[in-house]
């Protein structure tokens, strides 16, 4: 009896050993199922770090990030060669122009030799060519038009170097005109000057021409030598307009008023003329085309002032007053 009680303690203690071992393996066993996917997924992460880390390295995104800087001498080139239009309406634009060809030369030579280091070279291109264009073109356009500004029998006269600079001679105390300036006087001459400001801005009938747009546009007295007095012919129709005033756009003819009629009745030469050459006023450089005459005796006799100031030149019926062509 007592040897059959051993017997079954001892086969029950083993059955409970073997489920122990069992069970153990069991939980052993799904405990490893477990493990494996997220050391799996472990590794996964760990290898697509790792290939992003090696992307970043790879040559096409390397190429993809490259920077090439615009050479700053590529819009310096082109502005330049912007400018450099103007040099078809005067000569400061030719100047600006001729700088410019040397500014883009340099930039397309500082572009292709520097290796691909910087790029920007359509745009110096563009601007050299600008330049050039701008140069040779305006040049070839501003020599036109200055040989053709002057109208038909009229002679070219710089106003500032053959009248304003040619001063007055006095001789025993009176004045008399410097020898170049009086050939001049009394033939039909084209000048160039400024407008003195006026209030009028159109139907100028008379006007002060200026060597220089100092005195109009600071203010100051002109001396006698400085300006000459212009007057616009009076018509007695329409149809009376001088050929050559049709070429101004600014000029018109208008009819004579009441009041400046009773001021014409005052001179000799006025013969009941009902119409009037008129002009618009200008702000630049002016050109205008008449019989200059001058007055010598003009202030005398007057305090000093008046005599500096006085209008020895003058320049009556004139048939053409427009916006000079060029600028010299």
């Amino acid at each position: 009896m007592t040897e059959q009680t051993l017997e079954r303690s001892s086969q029950t203690d083993a059955d409970a050993n073997a489920d122990r071992k069992t069970t153990s393996g069991a939980i052993l066993s799904g405990a490893g199922a477990q493990n494996t996917p997220a050391e799996n997924g472990a590794s996964l992460v760990n290898k697509t770090s790792a290939s992003k880390v090696a992307g970043w390295n790879s040559g096409s995104e390397v190429e993809n990030l490259d920077y090439v800087p615009v050479s700053p001498w590529a819009p310096i080139a082109l502005c330049v060669g912007l400018l450099g239009l103007t040099g078809f309406i005067g000569y400061f634009g030719l100047y600006v122009a001729f700088f410019g060809i040397f500014v883009g030369i340099g930039a397309v030579h500082q572009i292709r030799s520097s290796g691909g280091f910087v790029k920007g070279a359509w745009m110096a291109t563009l601007g050299l060519v600008l330049s050039i264009c701008s140069f040779g073109l305006g040049s070839a356009k501003m020599s036109y038009d200055y040989q053709h500004e002057v109208p038909e029998g009229y002679q070219r006269v710089n106003f500032q170097k053959d009248v304003a600079e040619k001063e007055f001679v006095f001789y025993s105390g009176h004045r008399r005109l410097h020898r170049d300036v009086a050939a001049v006087v009394g033939k039909k001459v084209y000048l160039k000057g400024f407008m003195y400001a006026t209030q009028a801005t159109d139907g100028l009938r008379q006007f002060i021409l200026l060597k220089d747009n100092g005195e109009c546009c600071f203010g100051g007295k002109p001396k006698a030598h400085d300006y000459v007095l212009v007057t616009l012919p009076v018509l007695k129709s329409p149809s009376d307009r001088p050929a050559i005033s049709n070429r101004a756009g600014g000029m018109s003819v208008s009819e004579i008023s009441q009041d400046v009629k009773e001021q014409l009745l005052l001179k000799d030469d006025y013969q009941q003329e009902d119409y009037q050459l008129v002009t618009k006023a200008y702000i630049g450089m002016v050109a205008v085309a008449g019989v200059l005459e001058a007055d010598v005796r003009s202030g005398e006799g007057g305090p000093p002032d008046e005599f500096d100031y006085a209008p020895v030149y003058t320049m009556k019926n004139v048939e053409l007053v427009e916006e000079a062509w060029t600028r010299f």
